[in-house]
């Protein structure tokens, strides 16, 4: 006798063709398993999975939690295997400390720029649209900082005391300057803007999106009219006001 199964491993699917016999030995029935390839689960019939976080990722994720209400001396070992509903000695197959795990939790997220090159990758459209296009950036990075207000707090703390944070906050900069420079580039040879130093105007921009990141982070609820003065600071930066 003879049939075919499909087995799910780690989200892939195979198909193999078994055949039953039995063995002359034990006189059990047995079956003998032939792989005949990987099949898409789709295909197959398969519900869909989703994907589980690995312990790892299970132990960022909750140093980013514990963050949005503490600081970084506050956590331990302990409290973020409990908030990752791991084991104890899950913590330290992965990180050495409290420190290291904080620092591995930062540089996953970043700071607080957005998406720079799917923003500003788009070629030129008109004054308006690209007003509303920088105005987009500053309102949404004060948004993304509230919601992950502990990263971005322990960010600005990492980012002047921990090296390996210093170096992904400064190559982070770097690329967000040149991005946004060659995006005033492309304005100023559309004749959309006509500042003289796309360099300098980027660094600036760049440096006020920053500080916008900090302060919404820092203070329990960054005014309307504080956002919008900034925005009106940066539309002259790009000379678009």
């Amino acid at each position: 006798m003879a049939y075919e199964v499909i087995k799910r491993v780690s989200g892939r699917a195979y198909r193999y063709r078994v055949e039953s016999f039995r063995d002359p030995e034990t006189r059990r029935v047995r079956g003998r398993w032939t792989y005949l390839g990987r099949v898409d689960p789709a295909d197959a019939g398969l519900p869909e999975r989703p994907v589980k976080p690995s312990s790892r990722d299970r132990l960022l994720d909750a140093v980013a939690r514990l963050l949005a209400n503490g600081d970084a001396e506050s956590l331990s070992a302990g409290s973020i295997a409990r908030e990752a509903g791991v084991a104890y000695g899950t913590f330290y197959r992965y990180f050495t400390d409290r420190g290291h795990a904080v620092r591995e939790a930062l540089l996953r997220h970043g700071p607080s720029l957005g998406d720079i090159h799917a923003r500003f990758g788009q070629p030129p459209g008109s004054r308006d649209e690209e007003r509303a296009r920088v105005a987009g950036w500053l309102r949404e990075t004060a948004d993304s900082a509230r919601r992950e207000r502990g990263v971005v707090r322990a960010w600005h703390v990492y980012s002047n005391a921990d090296e390996a944070v210093v170096k992904a906050r400064r190559e982070a900069v770097d690329a967000a300057v040149d991005r946004v420079g060659t995006y005033l580039d492309a304005l100023r040879e559309q004749h959309v803007t006509a500042i003289s130093s796309a360099r300098f105007a980027a660094y600036a921009l760049v440096a006020l999106v920053v500080a916008l990141g900090r302060d919404a982070a820092l203070e329990e609820n960054v005014a309307a009219a504080k956002i919008e003065g900034l925005v009106s600071l940066a539309w002259e930066l790009c000379g678009l006001s």
